[in-house]
């Protein structure tokens, strides 16, 4: 039964539960381990071949990743390099893919680092610099505790160690690496991240006027789905540079996802102060009224649409959207007929969105519900690459 077809999901839970029985077993068992690192690194791909026949390639190697930093977590040795490297031979000797070791090397740095071994940890991390933002953001930290460790007093002028940190932190903001490349270190309460998060914090005070960090940090808000953190970084940004439109435009976004309308209509309120001639702070309040079910407040944000020369196609399938949303079948169609007439050249695409419009109309209650949020999705996904809004 091993090798039959499993969905992705049961594969997945049936991987994490082992992934916690090995932990447990290393926790348990560390000084074992250490004492004869080939059995135990055999063990663990004996296992995965055993258990996931049909494991592919990344999930497998990422086992052995983790494996190795829960093996790093627990041990009792001191991270010397000969420990260091004999550990990371046999890890990567039983990896599928047996090239390149950037998370066995940031693995073994994060070890360095709370051994308070900063240099040599550097050696490990320069390797990585821009291969993900977090390895850069590792590299600060460890000549910023270097500089720490000296200079207690916070009125102490920065040394040169605290100097090249704050250099590294403008190099990162400046390359734009990305910031999830390390999947290991992707869940939320890793140390990468909090190192990352520490040295975010930092670079804020060291530079104050540097919108990037704050781009940075939304984003891996993100990748980490906090939106309390994502919410907090957007409001401080749009306070701080309140003509930088992204920030706004992801404000807007956090506010519609919280279900937030009043906070939703005061974003579009601003934009259109700050760019009344734009066609971005209309859609966003043709979108808001259609989602609030406001037909008046979509009339009076369409009348503007018309006058700021709005594109005719796009207004005309925002119609039929504002009449799926608010049940209006048979008013749906008669919009979604003009939309076509004025879309020319679209034509894929609308017999697509016909398709889920029948759905919608002619389906039972709950085909009708599922078809009406595909059918606001689409167009709003539409519009939105449409008029090139976006937050990065």
């Amino acid at each position: 039964m091993d090798d039959a077809w499993q969905p992705e999901a049961l594969r997945n839970r049936r991987l994490e539960q082992l992934r916690a029985t090995m932990d447990d077993y290393i926790t348990r068992n560390i000084t074992q381990v250490e004492g004869n690192l080939p059995v135990f690194f055999g063990h663990v791909a004996t296992t995965l071949d055993r258990t996931f026949s049909d494991l592919d390639d990344r999930s497998y190697d990422d086992f052995i990743d983790e494996t190795t930093l829960t093996l790093f977590g627990a041990t009792h040795e001191t991270p010397t390099p000969e420990f260091l490297e004999k550990v990371l031979r046999h890890a990567m000797g039983n990896k599928r893919r047996r090239k390149g070791r950037a998370t066995l090397d940031v693995v073994a740095a994060l070890k360095l680092i709370d051994a308070a071994n900063y240099h040599q940890a550097l050696e490990y991390l320069a390797r990585y610099r821009n291969y993900d933002g977090r390895v850069n953001a590792a590299i600060a930290y460890s000549y910023y505790a270097q500089s720490w460790a000296a200079n207690r007093k916070p009125e102490f002028r920065p040394d040169d160690m605290e100097l090249r940190a704050r250099e590294e932190m403008l190099g990162l903001c400046r390359s734009h690496p990305p910031l999830d490349r390390l999947g290991v270190f992707n869940r939320r309460d890793t140390r990468l991240n909090q190192i990352f998060w520490f040295m975010l914090d930092l670079a804020f005070t060291w530079f104050p006027s540097e919108p990037e960090f704050y781009r940075m940090g939304i984003l891996r808000a993100r990748l980490e789905e906090d939106t309390g953190r994502r919410q907090r970084l957007l409001a401080q940004a749009t306070e701080r540079f309140p003509d930088d439109r992204r920030f706004l435009v992801g404000l807007f976004n956090g506010h519609l996802e919280q279900r937030n309308g009043s906070n939703a209509a005061a974003i579009v309120k601003q934009m259109m102060q700050q760019y009344p001639d734009d066609h971005e702070p209309i859609y966003f309040g043709l979108k808001l009224a259609i989602l609030g079910l406001q037909p008046e407040s979509y009339a009076s944000f369409r009348k503007l649409a018309v006058l700021k020369q709005f594109p005719r196609h796009l207004l005309l399938m925002l119609d039929a959207v504002l009449e799926v949303m608010c049940n209006r079948k048979t008013e749906s169609y008669l919009c979604f007929d003009e939309a076509k007439k004025a879309s020319v050249g679209r034509d894929h695409y609308l017999t697509t969105l016909e398709y889920i419009l029948q759905d919608f109309v002619e389906g039972d209650e709950d085909r009708a519900k599922r078809a009406k949020s595909v059918f606001f999705t689409s167009v709003d996904q539409y519009c939105m690459h449409a008029l090139k809004i976006g937050e990065d």
